[in-house]
């Protein structure tokens, strides 16, 4: 008996209904939107956090590196180195401005750097065929001067060096509270145009007396501008100009000279423009920065990070200055036999 075999007919699928539609589709997407809105801030806070802490390692390292060499030297560094010997014709006083960093590079690790400077040379030379307002750097000590050193500068910051032939710092030395016009010399702060201070010299005591804290850097190009308009952006990345000192508010507001913008440009050199600054203005001033050139000048401390800026004190201890701090606590901090009670907030 023959067997019968039936063959089954494949039979269509029913549709299971288990994809996506499109409005599911776009929900599932605003959901991760949202996800993502919401974890953004927080992974940049963790990361402005760690170039924050990063900031304040360099700060501590440069507190060191000032005590070590007050204990090889007896004091700290001046803010402005001037010369000790006769002064070429083909140069100037004010030409003769090391920085403190300069100043302490051994203490810094960077003994190489230091022996390449020439201190016994001034940093630039006056132009020869004149017309020019820029001085000519020495060609002895341009390639130390070039040398770009990761210690001096805040990661926060990031933005391209002012000049190509320069190492830029976003660190800069108290020079006091920003009396008697801005003027460095034989000023009421650590780091003057004058005389090294000793720690006994600190009689407001070095955990009350400001040392050094932070600047952003300037605008990459040409380093000045001749008009006071248009005015530079970021203004915080500039000075206003006055004519002649003692600094006013009146002149630094005219700016009738124009603007700088080399900030922070050189590490190596002691004036206002770049490792100095005073208490005049609060952290993160809303008024622009104001010198007449090296010195004097009105010079705030300021940073890239939130709310305010870290603060290196004269015995090594940092902390983080807030911009709502009190006018009147700012300025007692910077200096350092004003007798001022000062409480830190």
């Amino acid at each position: 008996m023959k067997h019968m075999t039936t063959r089954k007919r494949p039979s269509r699928r029913e549709p299971s209904g288990a994809g996506f539609t499109l409005i599911e589709l776009l929900v599932v997407i605003s959901i991760i939107g949202v996800l993502v809105s919401l974890l953004l801030p927080a992974v940049q806070a963790a990361r402005e956090a760690a170039r924050r802490a990063s900031c304040v390692n360099h700060l501590k390292q440069l507190g060191l590196a000032l005590h070590h060499y007050h204990e090889v030297v007896g004091s700290f560094p001046v803010g402005f180195l001037y010369p000790s010997g006769p002064i070429p014709d083909t140069t100037s006083v004010l030409q003769y401005r090391w920085s403190a960093l300069a100043q302490m590079a051994p203490q810094l690790e960077l003994t190489s750097l230091h022996n390449a400077l020439n201190f016994t040379f001034p940093l630039a030379y006056r132009p020869s065929g004149g017309g020019s307002a820029f001085w000519p750097f020495y060609p002895c000590n341009t390639t130390a001067m070039a040398a770009h050193v990761e210690t001096f500068l805040c990661p926060s910051d990031g933005v391209p060096a002012p000049a190509a032939d320069s190492g830029p710092t976003n660190y800069t030395f108290c020079a006091g509270d920003g009396s008697n016009g801005g003027e460095a010399k034989a000023a009421n702060g650590v780091f003057i145009l004058g005389p090294a201070i000793t720690i006994a010299q600190i009689v407001d005591g070095t955990s009350q007396t400001a040392a050094i804290s932070e600047q952003p850097l300037g605008i990459a190009g040409p380093y000045n501008q001749v008009s006071p308009t248009p005015v530079p952006q970021p203004v915080t990345r500039a000075f206003a100009r006055a004519s002649a000192p003692p600094l006013t508010d009146a002149a630094c507001a005219a700016s009738a000279p124009g603007w700088l913008l080399n900030k922070g440009a050189a590490w190596w050199d002691g004036n206002y423009l770049n490792t100095l600054y005073n208490h005049h203005y609060p952290p993160n001033a809303r008024q622009p920065d104001c010198v007449t050139y090296h010195n004097p000048g009105w010079k705030a401390a300021r940073s890239l990070h939130p709310g305010g800026v870290n603060l290196l004190f004269s015995d090594g201890h940092v902390i983080f200055m807030k911009d709502s701090v009190s006018l009147s606590l700012w300025r007692a901090l910077s200096t350092r036999n004003g007798a001022e009670i000062a409480m830190e907030n």
